[in-house]
């Protein structure tokens, strides 16, 4: 357990981190975590004036080699036994440090063989009962002026893996441009809210991740993404320049 590392768990295990210390709990919060992971008061700060202040608190916990056997413990002595057990299933499913090697290493292969043709322009983000619209967009910017390669998942994404692992490595590598369908369900829909976490974790990065926010349906807009401009389509008036926008917004030189 201890050769595992913190930077090894999945993007699921670390949004699940994020949402359950990110909630004020005196003594069993991620400022805890922080001080019991050697953080200064200064450091602690710094973090708490970041937008997603759990995120680059872990990112820099695990940027420093750190093994999972420690952040457990610290997690123990926090009595956060609900995030212990809710992780257990994360590392269980994780392989051995010699299977996880051999996987990166065909991984990397895996990708230095594929070259461009299986990369995509756009990954689309949507909750299934918004699937008829998802569906349209990915038709229209498949076709011209658009010519655009998309990625969706009832599609693209192979069946037989983790369905929002294999979302989260098509997003992290495979494409530049993430559109978010904003509704209520999709506030609702537990894997599109994982998609949206994880793109826009890559971007904050990378600076190489496009997100683009439509609000589809009248809805509250996510508190992750309120800083985003977002596109809409909730009214007639605001549809006649839809597309235009979208296209400006991917970075196509046509619009309609």
């Amino acid at each position: 357990m201890s050769e595992i590392l913190v930077r090894d768990l999945s993007y699921e295990a670390h949004f699940r981190i994020s949402f359950l210390l990110l909630p004020s709990n005196r003594g069993k919060d991620w400022k805890t975590l922080a001080d019991k992971m050697g953080y200064s008061h200064e450091d602690i700060r710094y973090f708490e004036c970041r937008e997603d202040a759990v995120h680059h608190l872990i990112s820099d916990y695990e940027s420093k080699g750190k093994p999972i056997s420690e952040l457990l413990s610290f997690l123990e002595e926090m009595e956060r036994d609900d995030l212990i057990q809710d992780l257990q299933k994360y590392i269980e499913a994780m392989p051995t440090p010699l299977e996880l090697a051999e996987q990166k290493r065909v991984e990397l292969e895996k990708h230095q063989t594929q070259g461009a043709s299986e990369r995509y322009d756009v990954f689309i983000a949507y909750a299934k009962p918004d699937q008829p619209f998802a569906a349209e967009l990915c038709e229209k910017l498949e076709r011209p002026p658009y010519c655009m390669k998309v990625c969706i998942d009832y599609r693209d994404l192979l069946p037989g893996g983790d369905r929002l692992e294999t979302a989260a490595t098509v997003i992290g590598n495979q494409c530049g441009n993430v559109l978010l369908i904003l509704s209520e369900d999709f506030n609702r829909c537990e894997d599109a809210d994982f998609q949206a976490n994880v793109a826009l974790r890559l971007s904050h990065e990378t600076r190489k991740k496009n997100l683009i926010p439509i609000l589809y349906k009248p809805c509250e807009i996510p508190t992750i993404i309120r800083h985003l401009t977002h596109l809409n389509y909730t009214s007639e008036r605001e549809r006649q320049h839809f597309w235009y926008k979208l296209s400006l917004a991917l970075g196509c030189s046509n619009g309609t």
